[in-house]
Order: structure tokens, then C-alpha cells, then sequence
């Protein structure tokens, strides 16, 4: 379990985020490019967390806690809000990126997303400050 809380997972986790995020919101870059500034700014928090805590653990950790932090917030809303709209169907209808996924599958995968990054913000938290999780 405490494979998690190793940088390199950090830093695959935000690359995998980057490409999920302009994947499925493609359009939204060009037309509303605002509105994935949140998306865009915790996976660079994350990324930077994970080179920071790879470079000095013992120094670094606590950015990759930030990161991780970040991440399990924003996708803990993000599903919340999804599950609230397909439970009063107000889901909208059409794709906004290269993926066209159904509204319960898209919450599905961003679910499983949400807990591996707990389990990752869970893991770096109880790691200690002296091991080398590189």
C-alpha cells in the first residue's frame, strides 16, 4: 500500500489527470478555457509535489500531501455534483472533447480516480517523514 505514496506514482497520477481532463473537455480549452483552470492547476500542484518530494523526501512530502490534497478535493466535488445531476437527470446531452462517455460512466472512472487519490493522499500522510519513498 505505501507504493502510493511514491512520487512517481504522483507524478504518473498528474500526467494520466492532464490527458484525461483534455481529453474529455477538448472543446471547453477554446471555448470556456476558465473553467479547466482548476482541473489544470491541482494536476500541477500534483506534479510538482511528486518532482519536489522525488528530488528530498523528507523536504518534498509535504508538497506531494498538498498535491494529493488538492486532487481528492477537486474529484470529490466533481463526483458529487456528477451523482447529483444524474440522480435529478439533469444531465447534458452531447460530448465536449475527443471521448463521448455516458454520464454514468464518466462518474464511474472519475469515482475510481477519487479513490486512488485518497488512497494516495492516505498512504504519503502516514509515510514517515525519514523513509525514502523514491
Amino acid at each position: 500500500m505505501r507504493a502510493l505514496a511514491r512520487p512517481s506514482v504522483a507524478l504518473g497520477f498528474a500526467a494520466f489527470f492532464f490527458c484525461a481532463v483534455l481529453c474529455t473537455h477538448l472543446d471547453d480549452v477554446t471555448a470556456e478555457p476558465l473553467g479547466l483552470a482548476g482541473d489544470l492547476l491541482a494536476g500541477v500542484v500534483l506534479l510538482v509535489g511528486g518532482m519536489l518530494s522525488g528530488r528530498d523526501w523528507s523536504r518534498g512530502r509535504q508538497y506531494q500531501i498538498v498535491g494529493w490534497s488538492f486532487m481528492t478535493s477537486l474529484l470529490f466535488h466533481s463526483v458529487m455534483g456528477n451523482v447529483s445531476d444524474i440522480l435529478t437527470h439533469a444531465t447534458a446531452i452531447g460530448s465536449s472533447g475527443l471521448v463521448d462517455l455516458s454520464p454514468i460512466a464518466y462518474t464511474s472512472i472519475e469515482a475510481v480516480l477519487l479513490a486512488l487519490s485518497s488512497m494516495g493522499l492516505w498512504t504519503t500522510l502516514i509515510s514517515s517523514a525519514q523513509a525514502n519513498a523514491v
